[in-house]
């Protein structure tokens, strides 16, 4: 790789921000469901549908709700609220990263499928290292179609070659790469900073050699 990098955009879940299935895991336990019933009900045709923004976060939950209430009583409705409070778990050495890319005075952004229910998470969180977020919910089209990664390089307002892309989907960073951004897959945050420094971007970071292990 070699090109000129004024922008990066990074990929949420799976890159920033992991989801261990621990909310879900409480709720379960709290109304006596069992394991892995919010993972198989939750994300059907009511998560695809809040990722694309048809339905807000709360419809989302609502329907999920309704599926528990039918499929195992009134009690069961009641895991939506603890599961709700689980806004995941930020990997701090790729925020670091984050930061370390906007202290070179590269615009950051995050390119995420996600429902509109992330803001308010990401406040949960407290993070903020970004400087735009663009969330398939407000646009109305999620990764990999190519429409989602146009409308992101038109927020960051840089040419679609010189933003840096990565992503922990391989589908994903080949559509970034069809529109032009110099895509790369995620694979560790270490290998992250490697591939900056392939691109120009050199961040003065020391990380554990931890390529490919697992991070999430």
């Amino acid at each position: 790789m070699n090109t000129r990098v004024r922008a990066a955009l990074f990929d949420l879940g799976g890159v920033i921000l992991h989801f261990r299935g621990n909310g879900r895991a409480e709720a379960e336990k709290k109304v006596g469901l069992p394991p892995g019933t919010l993972r198989r009900l939750a994300y059907k045709e009511a998560f695809a549908l809040a990722n694309y923004g048809v339905y807000t976060h709360q419809e989302w939950l609502e329907a999920v709700r309704r599926d528990l209430v039918a499929a195992f009583g009134p009690r069961a409705g009641a895991a939506v609220e603890v599961w709700a409070k689980d806004p995941g778990e930020l990997d701090e050495e790729a925020v670091t990263v984050l930061k370390a890319v906007r202290a070179q005075g590269i615009q950051v952004g995050i390119l995420t499928n996600n429902t509109s229910g992330l803001v308010e998470d990401l406040a949960r969180l407290g993070f903020d290292a970004f400087d735009t977020l663009i969330n398939s919910a407000d646009i109305g089209v999620i990764k990999p179609s190519p429409v989602s990664y146009r409308l992101a390089v038109e927020a960051m307002g840089v040419p679609a070659e010189e933003i840096f892309f990565t992503d922990d989907n391989h589908t994903n960073v080949i559509a970034a790469r069809h529109v032009g951004l110099c895509a790369v897959d995620f694979v560790s945050v270490p290998r992250l900073v490697e591939d900056f420094a392939a691109c120009g971007v050199t961040l003065p970071l020391s990380m554990p050699d931890t390529e490919g292990e697992p991070r999430a």
